[in-house]
């Protein structure tokens, strides 16, 4: 039996933030990972030569102890007169925006980070993160280094980058290639790609699964997976000017949503439930929405050991390329050692060789533009579990994919949403008492600091 503890607890710490900045004088122990980092052979640049003989100390707080780990050990490794001082929270019970609260601690971290759902609301925290933008730092200037939408992500609202990211969370459809070749005819992740391209396709493919299958097989577990790519096609986030925005797409997605419900194509289980991990290996649900990450730990974490790294699933292009996760670091506006601070971001993000030995000891798909290109011709980097080169299949999407929809309203706003569309998806509501009850949730929740019509 799938361990589907162990798996949505190694999820979870990769999706939801932790109580990042509670106690920062406070240190927790973390276990040696098993997995190390590849050591990085190059000669220190000039700023480290700025360095004191003796020992310095960087703070640096995370909320994935593994990852905090191997980074330390990896700046420490190039910069030996450098110690990084963890201090790791791993504490999944979620956030509270207390961050002002924590400005009176003396040993408050000069790095820390945040993880994808929480990262506009500290960029926009006063007195959280230092401005990036303006000198010394300069990281206007690394549009054409880092994938440019994580730095979208890091922007605080006035247009300052505030945080940067060592990965770039693109995702796919992920798809079983036995049943493709069974129903559909092919595995190919072109042709796939292409049966996913519009509204019209995913409805024709989904029928087709059905008759071909006399029934058995449904095209997604649930609507949640195509929800993940429908909000990377908004062109609209769901805020802006101060207003509560519903994109086009929002609705193209209900209306597909509604017509896979109505033919059962979906499975209609809760996404993360043990129903919903059972499903990765079962011969009945198609197709998934899988980040980089999700290679990992959505599909090996879910399969019996027989099953795992035999190549049976494949990526496939999305209706619109999206993103799903990530990590931004910052440095802390009150630091007093911030010059340190910004050599260890600019470590795990610029370093080119920093940046190919992660991804290759990790798995991790990094944001460094020049090492996914060398990646992506890599022919040892090969994932088992697709038979692809993940490299190769995600590099055409990563400068397509729009970082300025993020707001940070999004969890709040797609919860509400997502709530009331299962509401009129079970048939309890119409549609017009959908739209009507999303938007007074919407004002009842926070229209005290944003319009809604």
């Amino acid at each position: 039996m799938i361990l589907l503890k162990k798996s949505i607890a190694l999820v979870i710490s990769l999706l939801m933030f932790t109580t990042l900045l509670a106690g920062c004088d406070e240190q927790t122990e973390i276990q040696n990972p098993k997995n190390t980092v590849i050591p990085v052979n190059e000669e220190k640049e000039d700023n480290t030569q700025k360095l004191e003989k003796s020992t310095e100390i960087i703070r640096f707080r995370h909320f994935n102890g593994d990852e905090a780990k191997l980074l330390k050990e990896a700046f420490e490794a190039v910069y030996p007169n450098v110690t990084v001082e963890l201090q790791v929270v791993e504490d999944t019970n979620g956030y509270s925006d207390f961050f002002p609260s924590i400005l009176r601690y003396d040993e408050c971290p000069d790095v820390y980070a945040t993880e994808v759902a929480f990262v506009k609301r500290f960029v926009n925290i006063s007195e959280a993160y230092e401005d990036l933008s303006a000198a010394p730092y300069n990281a206007e200037e690394l549009k054409n280094q880092i994938a440019p939408y994580t730095i979208d992500i890091g922007r605080s609202d006035d247009g300052k980058i505030r945080a940067l990211s060592h990965q770039a969370a693109a995702g796919a459809v992920g798809y079983k290639r036995d049943i493709a070749k069974k129903y559909l005819g092919t595995d190919d992740s072109a042709e796939i790609g292409e049966m996913f391209s519009s509204a019209e396709n995913i409805i024709e493919t989904a029928k087709k699964l059905q008759k071909e299958s006399g029934g058995k097989v449904k095209l997604f577990p649930n609507v949640e997976e195509l929800m993940r790519m429908y909000l990377g096609a908004r062109e609209q986030a769901w805020v802006e000017g101060n207003k509560l925005t519903i994109d086009p797409k929002i609705q193209e997605y209900v209306n597909v949503a509604k017509e896979l419900r109505d033919i059962g194509a979906e499975g209609g289980m809760e996404p993360w439930s043990a129903k919903w991990a059972n499903s990765i290996q079962d011969d009945i649900h198609f197709a998934y929405a899988i980040p980089t990450w999700g290679l990992s730990w959505i599909i090996d974490v879910n399969q019996e050991e027989d099953e795992k790294k035999t190549g049976n699933w494949g990526l496939a292009k999305p209706p619109v390329p999206y993103t799903w996760g990530g990590t931004w670091f910052g440095i802390y506006k009150g630091s007093q050692n911030k010059e340190l601070a910004w050599e260890f971001i600019k470590f795990i993000t610029l370093n080119e060789e920093q940046a190919i030995s992660w991804a290759k000891s990790s798995g991790d798909f990094v944001s460094n533009l020049a090492a996914i290109k060398k990646l992506s011709k890599d022919e040892t980097v090969i994932n088992e579990t697709i038979n692809q080169n993940p490299y190769e299949f995600f590099e055409p999407m990563i400068g397509s994919i729009n970082g300025a929809i993020m707001t940070k309203y999004d969890d709040q706003i797609t919860n509400l949403f997502t709530e009331e569309m299962h509401k009129y998806l079970d048939g309890n509501i119409s549609e017009e008492q959908m739209w009507t009850q999303f938007k007074d949730n919407v004002r009842s929740d926070l229209g005290y600091k944003i319009e809604v019509e």
